[in-house]
C-alpha cells in the first residue's frame, strides 16, 4: 500500500531545527551539561544531526546505522547494521550522547540504539530528539534525560481527528528526498543490504 505523502520544505525543516536547538540549548545549558558524541540514526538522521552538530558546537560523532530489513525468506526485522561503539575507545565513565532521528514510526530503532549505549555505558546520559514523531509510538523518558520532537504524524488516525490534536495526518519528504525513492525504492531487501 503506497503511503500518502506531502513535502516538506527546506523552510519548514529549518524551522524544526530551530526548535528543537531551542529545546536542547536551554536543557543543556541549565543542567550544565557538554554533549560528547552526537548519534545520528543513519540514514533519517544524519542530514538533522548535522545541523544540530553545527548549531551546538558538537565535534565528534557516532552513528548508528539501523535498517528494517525483508530477507530473501520473507522474515523481517530491524538491525544494527553499524555500530560505532565496536570502534570508539571512550574512557569517561558517563558520556554524554544526543541522539538524532528524522522520522521516529514505532521508535524500535532508537531504543536500539540507546539499550546499545546503555549496555555500554551504564551510566551514560542520554538526550533524544527527532523531527517527526509517530503520535502512536513510544516514549523513552526511563531511559533518557532528555527527549524532544520537533512535530507529530499518525498512522492510525483520520484526517479530522489529527486536526483536532493539531498533528500531521501525512508522511512527510524531507527536501533532500524524493517521492519516487520513499514509494518505490526497495532499500530494505537483503540484496541492497548484505552484499
Amino acid at each position: 500500500m503506497k503511503r500518502e505523502m506531502r513535502a516538506m520544505t527546506h523552510e519548514e525543516f529549518t524551522k524544526h531545527i530551530e526548535n528543537l536547538y531551542k529545546g536542547l540549548d536551554e536543557f543543556l545549558n541549565k543542567q550544565n551539561l557538554k554533549v560528547d558524541y552526537i548519534v545520528p540514526v543513519l540514514r533519517s538522521g544524519a542530514v538533522p544531526a548535522v545541523y544540530l552538530a553545527n548549531k551546538l558546537n558538537i565535534v565528534k560523532f557516532a552513528p548508528f546505522q539501523v535498517k528494517h530489513i525483508t530477507y530473501e525468506d520473507k522474515k523481517e526485522t530491524i538491525e544494527i547494521i553499524f555500530n560505532p561503539l565496536k570502534a570508539l575507545n571512550i574512557e569517561k565513565e558517563s558520556p554524554i550522547f544526543l541522539i538524532v532521528e528524522g522520522t521516529h514510526s514505532s521508535g524500535k530503532s532508537v531504543e536500539l540504539c540507546i539499550d546499545e549505549i546503555l549496555k555500554h555505558y551504564p551510566i551514560a546520559k542520554i538526550l533524544y530528539v527527532c523531527i517527526t514523531k509517530n503520535y502512536e509510538s513510544k516514549s523513552f523518558s526511563d531511559k533518557v534525560v532528555y527527549e524532544n520532537f520537533a512535530c507529530q504524524k499518525s498512522e492510525t488516525l483520520t484526517e479530522e481527528e489529527c486536526k483536532k490534536l493539531g498533528i500531521e495526518h501525512l508522511d512527510a519528504i524531507y527536501p533532500w528526498e524524493t517521492f519516487e525513492g520513499e514509494q518505490n525504492h526497495p532499500d530494505d531487501l537483503e540484496k541492497n543490504i548484505f552484499f
